[in-house]
């Protein structure tokens, strides 16, 4: 699985996360609303699963 810094992802909910950096090797998905500060840590294995199971899609590819 292949995913870096500014990659941008959609929940089922509709809100979008973009990839903001690592924390060791966990990913940290900020939300791109700037209204919400409220930002997620996830295992690369999470990563993984979230993408398989659809929980997250990829949201336009990666901001430039």
């Amino acid at each position: 699985m292949m995913v870096q810094k500014k990659d941008r992802f959609e929940s089922r909910s509709g809100k979008v996360y973009e990839i903001a950096g690592k924390w060791g090797r966990d990913f940290i998905l900020a939300p791109v609303e700037e209204s919400d500060d409220e930002c997620l840590i996830y295992t690369p294995g999470e990563m993984e699963e979230f993408l398989e199971t659809e929980y997250f899609k990829r949201a336009g590819g990666r901001k430039q």
